[in-house]
């Protein structure tokens, strides 16, 4: 890869990464509170939930995600421990209906926060 094109698609991650940081902190601390279904979208979703039950940023939040780790991947970079790994991951976790054990969606909120570090 050019040195141009991959230094283009560093700062197109970095600034999608920190949109996708400034947006989940939002909305993890609102759904850290009020159990909303901020890890249901149109993506991942158990069969009897209705789209208009997720929560308004669910997507917004999903195709941040999408977008950062396609950009990690042309760019030859780590996906784990990365902001849009770590909401996929949460995705996962949430919608694992064989799993009796799995966290719910405050757990999962106050989970993702400490992951994310401090602001």
């Amino acid at each position: 890869m050019k040195i141009a094109r991959q230094n283009k698609l560093e700062a197109q991650l970095a600034a999608t990464e920190v949109e996708l940081v400034a947006l989940l902190r939002e909305s993890l601390t609102h759904t850290a509170v009020h159990g909303d279904m901020l890890f249901f979208n149109s993506q991942y979703s158990p069969d009897n939930y209705r789209p208009q039950w997720f929560s308004t940023n669910s997507e917004a939040i999903l195709s941040l995600a999408t977008e950062c780790l396609a950009l990690r991947d042309q760019l030859g970079m780590a996906r784990h421990g990365s902001p849009g790994q770590l909401y996929i991951a949460a995705c996962t976790e949430a919608t694992d209906t064989s799993n009796g054990n799995r966290r719910g969606p405050r757990q999962l909120a106050a989970w993702l926060m400490s992951e994310l570090g401090p602001n």
